[in-house]
């Protein structure tokens, strides 16, 4: 029986009232939008049509409130229970830009659906693989889903999107305001102000963007001239190609997203149990199935794939709000909204200032999190090395990218990302010193 942490305002099954569900839904909407700059950029890289855009941006809305949805189920064999929100993946935009450009949107649906349909296979194995992930290895993938988010938003914040490109005074500050809204909000704020701390930092620092001229006069004129109701449509949105030689990366991927998820999944868990000690994996696994239906869903309807949200679930911790039904409510919204293209085009224009502030502040909670877990498990030699070993190399791994530019062409998926090569090393590691440890005291 879990015990209800004492700072938790709404827990996962608690029914908030309609106007604070809703309040609270529309805050995981915009962190949800922060990700809808991906299909933008896809589409005019292969030089879709303003309609082809605004079609997939639609049908990726869609598909993201149908996972935040299925997340927030919990039946027998589907669904975590858990508000952990979907948004438009950021881990499969490569290989998906990939196929877009070899064969168009088609073949990019057909591989993503292969990638939904591969991990269910992995969701259906995750019990049965318990002994690889100890709660200091759980607490490693929390705080390194944390550290994913640290390039992206820290760039958004200082307003940096090239390599040596000076840093955005006017958009600093920007960024600056907003965050300390946002932490006034949560440290001296009230009950009600609390719960929609980021909610006030959005308003704030949409109003400093538009103020400060943050918003450009092509993006306003655009939703202006967008309609207030239209289906998703794009030309031959039915058609459907895959390729084998793109299936190995689309695997890849979908096992990285798989373990993103795991690891929001424990997050979940541990912000909604004061004494949460190691990963339901029964539970994470039924997340991981509304996951992988997610994903192949985000195939068939025609939009990029999606993924779960760190931010959001770092967003739930951060109001003190995770009850499942402000998923219901944020999904659902979300799904409207798609049929809206002025205001899903309002969701994805947020300022970037606003977008790294929001990044920065819902990442350390999550930091807190990982590092708490990892503690949690006790200290000793072996998880010293098994922690500190895996940290070094992953950290250097995104310091330092070139120092792997050798490595085998077989060995290259776990260079991928930090992430990935994090968690491979400490399941490794944790194997071999127990094994020896085992056989030490025999």
């Amino acid at each position: 029986m879990s015990r209800r942490p004492e700072g938790l305002l709404y827990a996962e099954n608690d029914r908030p009232p309609l106007p604070v569900l809703l309040g609270l839904g529309v805050q995981h909407i915009f962190l949800m939008s922060s990700t809808l700059v991906l299909p933008v950029v896809l589409v005019n890289e292969i030089g879709g049509s303003f309609e082809q855009v605004r079609g997939v941006v639609a049908l990726t809305m869609l598909a993201c409130g149908i996972g935040t949805i299925l997340q927030a189920v919990r039946q027998r064999g589907f669904g975590s229970g858990f508000l952990c929100p979907n948004l438009c993946g950021p881990n499969f935009f490569g290989v998906s830009m990939n196929a877009a450009w070899l064969g168009g949107l088609p073949l990019m649906r057909g591989m993503t659906i292969a990638a939904g349909l591969f991990e269910i296979l992995f969701a259906k194995t995750i019990k049965r693989l318990g002994f690889l992930f100890p709660p200091e290895i759980t607490g490693l993938v929390v705080l390194m889903v944390a550290e994913s988010l640290i390039p992206l938003g820290t760039s958004k914040f200082l307003g940096i999107t090239y390599h040596d490109e000076p840093i955005s005074s006017k958009g600093f500050a920007v960024a600056s305001v907003t965050l300390l809204a946002m932490v006034a909000a949560n440290v001296w704020g009230r009950r009600r102000i609390r719960l929609f701390g980021v909610l006030v930092g959005m308003l704030t620092g949409y109003t400093l963007s538009l103020v400060t001229g943050m918003f450009a006069a092509d993006q306003l004129a655009l939703l202006a001239r967008s309609p207030w109701i239209s289906l998703p449509r794009i030309d031959g949105m039915t058609d459907i190609s895959f390729r084998w030689s793109l299936l190995p990366a689309f695997l890849i991927v979908s096992i990285t997203g798989a373990l993103k998820s795991v690891g929001n999944l424990i997050m979940c868990e541990k912000i909604n149990d004061a004494e949460w000690k190691t990963p339901d994996l029964e539970r994470i696994g039924n997340g991981l199935m509304a996951d992988s239906v997610a994903v192949v869903a985000s195939g068939l309807l025609g939009g990029v794939a999606s993924d779960t949200s760190a931010s959001n679930v770092g967003l739930s911790s951060a109001s003190g709000a995770t009850s499942r039904y402000i998923g219901y409510a944020a999904g659902g919204l979300f799904a409207v909204l798609a049929l809206s293209p002025k205001i899903s085009g309002l969701l994805s224009v947020m300022p970037v200032p606003v977008m790294g502030a929001i990044l920065v502040f819902v990442t350390c909670f999550m930091i807190m999190s990982g590092i708490q877990i990892i503690l949690g498990a006790g200290v000793d030699s072996r998880k010293i090395f098994v922690i500190g070993v895996s940290l070094v190399f992953a950290l250097s791994l995104d310091m330092l990218p070139g120092l792997y530019a050798g490595i085998p062409g077989w060995l290259r998926p776990l260079f991928e990302s930090s992430l990935t090569l994090a968690t491979a090393l400490a399941v490794i590691l944790h194997q071999v010193l127990r094994t020896h440890s085992e056989t030490t005291l025999r």
